[in-house]
């Protein structure tokens, strides 16, 4: 993170470790902290020991795929960070500090960090270790794999076993996801699910960018960036979806508009992208 802060938001790490020999647990630890990062690679000396995801058995292997394909599904919300950090200079990948300058408490904590705006994580760093402290910031947060939801401005005590890296969105957020995909360009990306984390006041919102992938044609307009805001009304909640800035056309695709909720199953909407300005009501 503190890369990025120097001007360099492109960064990642050798996942595993570079010199010397590791373990499966060593492995998974460092792809729960990699996987987010722009840059995610497993890479070795060459005349190390091997570590390829499949090297410490099974167990170890269907861990990392988890992550793995998480990072896919999280692309939509990760270009989004990139872009901005394109055109602006911030770095997707930050010290909490960054987002939160008036905090005294982040100023030193080095062992979490977040993506864009609205998700934190706070990886485990030593083996043997099941169970961490985590530092939330001013605000309510959602346990990213529960939906249970925290005031922050507090430190917490959140479970961490193998399988689990500790990950918390910032209530207010709205977190785009694809479908999993072993690479890019292999399938769709039909649905875009906008994964809607409402505040203490039932609001949300978020910009999502979208281009090619591929050509430098975003220069020339052929981009797509789409806002969305949610509203609580009455027992419901009203999306609204802005009609698209630019001219890319990511061709015939659904929307989905899921309401997470720390009480009971999130609700849902999906509606085909018509490519204008839409509103949408989840009851």
């Amino acid at each position: 993170t503190s890369l990025g802060m120097s001007g360099e938001p492109f960064v990642g790490s050798d996942v595993g470790g570079f010199i010397g020999r590791g373990n499966g647990e060593l492995l998974v630890r460092s792809y729960q902290v990699s996987f987010l990062a722009p840059f995610c690679r497993n890479h070795k000396v060459i005349d190390g020991y091997d570590q390829e995801p499949w090297r410490f058995g099974k167990y170890y292997e269907d861990i990392i795929r988890k992550y793995l394909k998480l990072r896919y599904a999280l692309l939509p919300y990760l270009y989004t960070a990139l872009e901005e950090a394109h055109r602006t200079g911030v770095p997707p990948f930050r010290p909490l500090l960054l987002n939160y300058q008036d905090d005294p408490s982040t100023y030193n904590l080095d062992d979490q960090f977040m993506v864009g705006n609205d998700l934190l994580v706070a990886p485990i760093m030593k083996p043997d270790v099941t169970r961490r402290l985590v530092y939330l910031p001013a605000g309510s947060w959602y346990d990213y794999w529960t939906n249970k939801k925290y005031e922050g401005g507090t430190m917490i005590s959140a479970a961490a076993p193998l399988e689990t890296v500790p990950m918390f969105v910032r209530a207010g957020a709205i977190i785009p996801t694809a479908p999993e995909m072993n690479y890019i360009g292999e399938k769709p990306r039909d649905p875009i699910t906008f994964n809607i984390y409402p505040d203490d006041q039932g609001s949300a919102s978020m910009t999502l960018y979208e281009d090619d992938g591929v050509s430098n044609a975003y220069r020339d307009g052929a981009f797509r960036r789409t806002t969305v805001n949610v509203r609580r009304v009455g027992a419901g909640f009203v999306v609204t979806k802005s009609a698209p800035q630019g001219t890319y056309q990511p061709g015939t695709r659904r929307l989905s508009f899921m309401l997470k909720s720390p009480t009971g199953a999130p609700r849902v909407a999906t509606v085909a992208d018509e490519g204008s300005s839409q509103t949408i009501r989840i009851n």
